[in-house]
């Protein structure tokens, strides 16, 4: 057998040009609706004073703190980060987090369209064979508390929704899209909608289409009937670029607007609307138990678990309680850089001091960037040359080797095991190198409208956003649970 000491597998290298970066976090302070204020801004410091003594609490924030005005958190904080990660070829996400009210929906409406500029305007004076620009959009809803069937607790259930579908169709969520992961690109939606772009006018219409079938769907949050109770909106571009030499390049920009969030036991002692709604719900069922919880937002509590154990540097990461925080890995811990705008009322003590501890926690939380390149050439040849001198060894020919002819046993070899591996890496790669097209054939039928409804052979794996709302006192069928 031939020496192979030398041999170095390159598939899983570690990315070159890694940074370590930490999350950055920004602070919105909008005017609140009382005469005096719970919370003054000195400076970097937040001073904050709770209602009715004269306790107070100086918080001192070593990040950056906008005024009001949505446009100081986009044109100074979000627009210039998003521009520079994709003129370098990495991922990028930013997240608008808050109390209700504080102006998160209006700064990342703002941030998502100002993005369409950013991302054509980094990649417009770059030198690229090829080049393709894609959008997507996606809906996060909380559904309505159901008994379970097996522990016949209530419990609540997340449903991914396509936002770029047209208005109209099923009523029922029926289980919506699923999240599936790939062994080499890690999480993506299946079935989700993905359209490609020539221009920043062409993106802009797709956007405003999402949007606004996020705000009729938001609308419909907490009116019974089966309407969700929140909606967490996230919208992706997506820049392919392709090299000379045959690599590629991916960037992804990923606008999250989270729901408002409002801390349990706060001093208003109110209730939101959705949960309101759901707690009458669970109260019209017969065998409700006393005292049981009847919502719980899922998706904020993953995120906030998530964090949690990033920032105390815990060995198990719990991306998978949520189908958003596996979408947002990247992110959170990731390979990408994560912005985070929170947003705070200067009249509300409570919200602001959980933001204000929240922002520090997700500040300590650390990311290794590094650009988003490969070449499928260069990884199949290197794979290639080590599947020949295996085969040498064992025996075998190169040619026409399939995973699905390579049956493994207790008894296989090291070497055995390698190549199953290697060819299997081999097909991986193949299939990879494919997306490229099959993006543009599949966004090609979407705009001819080949594409658009559920499929009727089997369970449709994407769902409409509804067009009718139901009416309140109408018994709306449980929406099935995501497998």
């Amino acid at each position: 057998a031939e020496d192979d000491s030398h041999w170095q597998p390159q598939v899983f290298s570690p990315p070159p040009m890694a940074r370590d970066e930490s999350i950055r976090v920004c602070v919105r302070c909008t005017p609140g609706r009382s005469q005096a204020p719970s919370v003054k801004l000195s400076g970097r410091t937040l001073e904050l004073t709770r209602p009715k003594t004269t306790l107070t609490k100086k918080f001192d924030f070593h990040q950056e703190l906008c005024p009001p005005s949505s446009g100081h958190v986009v044109d100074g904080f979000l627009s210039p980060a998003i521009r520079s990660a994709v003129s370098a070829g990495e991922h990028v996400a930013a997240m608008s987090f808050g109390a209700p009210k504080t102006g998160k929906t209006t700064t990342m409406g703002e941030a998502t369209r100002t993005a369409v500029s950013d991302v054509f305007a980094a990649v417009e004076g770059q030198h690229f064979a090829d080049r393709m620009v894609t959008v997507s959009a996606l809906m996060s809803a909380i559904t309505p508390p159901a008994q379970s069937h097996m522990t016949g607790r209530q419990v609540c259930h997340e449903v991914l929704l396509d936002a770029l579908l047209p208005h109209g169709g099923d009523a029922a969520y029926r289980g919506g899209l699923h999240v599936r992961e790939h062994p080499r690109t890690g999480f993506f939606v299946e079935g989700l909608t993905t359209v490609c772009v020539a221009s920043e006018a062409e993106a802009l219409e797709y956007v405003q289409h999402a949007m606004t079938n996020f705000e009729l769907e938001k609308q419909r949050c907490g009116g019974g009937g089966g309407a969700p109770l929140r909606v967490h909106t996230l919208v992706t571009f997506k820049v392919w670029r392709r090299k000379a030499d045959g690599s590629e390049v991916v960037s992804e920009v990923q606008l999250l607007d989270l729901a408002g969030w409002q801390r349990a036991g706060g001093s208003t002692g109110g209730t939101s609307k959705a949960a309101s709604s759901a707690e009458k719900a669970l109260k019209g069922k017969v065998g409700a138990a006393p005292g049981a919880a009847v919502f719980e937002d899922l998706v904020i509590k993953a995120i906030m678990r998530v964090c949690d154990s990033l920032e105390q540097k815990m060995s198990h990461i719990p991306y998978r309680d949520s189908k958003l925080t596996r979408l947002l890995c990247n992110a959170l811990g990731g390979r990408g850089s994560c912005l985070c705008a929170l947003h705070v009322g200067l009249d509300s003590f409570e919200e602001t001091e959980a933001m204000l501890q929240f922002g520090k926690r997700v500040s300590a939380i650390r990311n290794s960037v590094s650009p988003n390149s490969i070449n499928y050439g260069a990884l199949q040849a290197s794979n290639g040359e080590r599947i020949r001198q295996l085969c040498k060894v064992l025996g075998r020919n190169p040619e026409g080797l399939k995973t699905g002819g390579m049956a493994m046993s207790m008894a296989s070899t090291d070497e055995e095991v390698e190549l199953r591996d290697l060819v299997a890496e081999c097909e991986c790669l193949a299939d990879l190198s494919q997306r490229w097209d099959a993006t543009r054939r599949a966004s090609d039928r979407f705009k001819l409208g080949e594409d658009v409804g559920p499929r009727p052979d089997r369970k449709p794996h994407r769902a409409h956003v509804s067009e009718v709302p139901q009416q309140l006192g109408a018994t709306a069928p449980r929406p099935e649970a995501p497998r």
